[in-house]
């Protein structure tokens, strides 16, 4: 389902900090890379590749969740997401808000025009932080994205429920959906949950659907996939 709501969060513009921050360290609102060479390597050569490009016409930011899309997902990627153009997956593993924001604010927006860019994190910050900061988190990478490509539809997810019903972090999922939701205007930012299609009636993840109830397997991604397809039919269509 596609809900908007006026934006409530406000986003106060920070300075980034050094390059040797440690993400889980700062709060989730200020950018920091990950002190890790491989990281570094897969941010660099999304910017590589942004900039070798003149437009992308579907750009996806996240943690592993979008990560393995491409690959764990591939089949339901190929039949219903491919095929809309030049479509490309700058997820990377473990990524935390922090982390995100600072691959924005450091070249991965700054090359090839997206017409629309599906983002989905926070995840990996419900361990360390507050619904209210994951959410400030959010809001700032949305606002990096206006910012930088103010011609792309952003498509914001839900986070996808995990682990167990009365877990904390299932808890907190749901928390910071009913924030995050608010950044949605219906417009420029679009919000989709399909995050009710993991769940059987009381409320546990089938192992077929998220074998470690954190991701998706094959088949949650036909989920995804299935769900996204109309809604980016709809925002490519503008």
């Amino acid at each position: 389902m596609i809900a908007a709501a006026p934006p409530a969060i406000v986003v106060q513009a920070t300075p980034a900090p050094t390059p040797l921050a440690t993400p889980i360290a700062v709060p989730p609102w200020i950018a920091a890379p990950r002190p890790a060479d491989a990281w570094l390597a897969r941010h660099d050569g999304f910017v590589a590749r942004a900039q070798a490009a003149k437009q992308f016409d579907v750009l996806f930011l996240g943690d592993s969740i979008t990560d393995l899309f491409a690959t764990r997902g591939a089949d339901a990627w190929n039949r219903e997401i491919a095929p809309f153009g030049d479509v490309v997956d700058f997820g990377i593993s473990g990524d935390r808000t922090q982390m995100l924001l600072w691959r924005v604010q450091h070249g991965e927006l700054d090359g090839a025009r997206a017409r629309a860019i599906v983002l989905m994190i926070g995840t990996n910050n419900l361990a360390s932080a507050s619904a209210d900061d994951v959410a400030r988190g959010v809001a700032a990478i949305v606002a990096t994205i206006r910012a930088k490509q103010p011609q792309a539809v952003v498509i914001l997810l839900a986070l996808l429920p995990r682990g167990n019903p009365g877990d904390a972090a299932r808890t907190k999922v749901g928390a910071v959906n009913a924030l995050i939701v608010k950044l949605a205007d219906g417009t420029h930012v679009r919000w989709l949950d399909f995050g009710a299609q993991y769940l059987d009636a009381d409320g546990t993840i089938p192992p077929a659907l998220m074998p470690d109830k954190l991701h998706p397997s094959a088949a949650g991604y036909d989920i995804w996939a299935t769900a996204l397809r109309p809604v980016l039919r709809d925002a490519l269509a503008k």
